[in-house]
């Protein structure tokens, strides 16, 4: 099993966007459809029964253009698979204490001060952090390595609707080799292009209906800019923050908090 599973919609089912220039369906509307993550012995991005039963709904997992997903999940590699330095590193493999200090902030006030400092602190969290924004009380997990190890770390028990657990996949960690990881996140992008080229092939062949008329010339551009995306997010990390920035920050929200770091 895949560390990320997903399963497109059939052709026939897809919906055409409506635009200014009439009814459209793009390669990216084209990946409409499902996916679901596989973690140890819980699965990130599936709906609980009791969000499920409160919506009225039969759909198990994320409902949405596959695409989007893959650009959150691939854009966080590069971040996750670097080496932290090494006092960062050290925080990262006590998760506790790094929520500590994480929530320590979070109740100080909304003062420029406060935030910025914040953001020093933990925008290098933040670029190993997927946010599926588009999607209802989005999933909360992170990439980040620890020695030659990825981590994924998640904590939904906040994702909650109208008094609802939203996610099966409450909280937990998962440990794979980096490599392991890295071949997972190629492996993904492939099997996307895969089928999103078997996919045009089969409308240029007309052996699928389309709910409008599609250009194909158009939608193979289309792919090629996709593939050529997903191949720029394996690349060398360069963090937003700089390091020895990030690790004064932290240094100083432990001190004012009298934790250790």
């Amino acid at each position: 099993m895949a560390l990320f599973e997903f399963e497109l919609a059939k052709v026939e089912e897809i919906l055409p966007w409506e635009t200014s220039g009439g009814l459209s369906l793009t390669w990216f509307a084209l990946t409409d459809g499902r996916f679901w993550m596989p973690v140890g012995d819980q699965i990130l991005f599936e709906y609980s029964d009791e969000i499920m039963t409160h919506w009225e709904t039969s759909v198990r997992t994320a409902d949405y253009q596959v695409a989007a997903l893959a650009r959150e999940m691939l854009g966080s590699v590069a971040a996750g698979a670097a080496r932290l330095p090494e006092r960062i590193e050290r925080l990262a493999s006590d998760w506790n204490l790094l929520l500590e200090l994480r929530r320590e902030v979070d109740a100080e006030d909304n003062s420029e001060e406060t935030n910025q400092l914040a953001y020093a602190a933990w925008r290098w969290l933040g670029e190993r952090s997927p946010c599926a924004s588009y999607l209802v009380a989005s999933p909360n997990f992170q990439f980040v390595r620890v020695g030659d190890e990825l981590r994924i770390h998640w904590d939904n028990r906040g994702r909650v609707v109208d008094g609802c657990s939203v996610w099966t996949a409450q909280a937990g960690v998962h440990a794979m080799p980096v490599a392991s990881f890295l071949e997972e996140c190629r492996d993904f992008a492939r099997r996307l292009l895969n089928e999103m080229e078997s996919r045009i092939g089969a409308i240029e062949a007309e052996t699928v209906r389309t709910r409008t008329t599609l250009n194909v010339h158009s939608l193979r551009h289309q792919h090629e800019i996709w593939r050529a995306e997903f191949s720029s997010y394996f690349k060398t990390y360069q963090p937003d923050i700089e390091w020895q920035e990030a690790e004064r920050a932290i240094q100083r929200i432990a001190e004012m908090k009298g934790l250790p770091f």
